[in-house]
This record gives structure tokens, sequence and C-alpha cells, in this order.
């Protein structure tokens, strides 16, 4: 499973990024772990530097 996040850089807006998230499972771990990797998904935000961790 993977999702892309498409992001504007907030000091430049014309550069565009795209994250990548993937998710590397067997098909009888897909149906336990997707809904958790969709709330992982969602809280992925822009940070404000290499500290921003």
């Amino acid at each position: 499973m993977q999702v892309h996040l498409s992001m504007l850089d907030a000091v430049d807006p014309r550069k565009p990024s795209v994250i990548p998230l993937v998710l590397t499972v067997t098909p009888s771990q897909h149906p336990a772990v997707q809904d958790d990797f969709g709330n992982l998904a969602h809280t992925v935000r822009p940070g404000t530097g290499a500290g921003s961790a």
C-alpha cells in the first residue's frame, strides 16, 4: 500500500514536493494494518527544518 503526499515549500511555493509513504506487508497482514497506515498518513505535516522531528 502506498500514499503520495503533495506539499508546497513554505519558503518557495513554486517548489512542490511529493512524499511517498509505503507500507510493505503480506496480503494476510493488510486488513490488520490498513487503518493504522491511513491514520499515520493523516498525521504527516511539513516541518521547519532538519530538527523538526
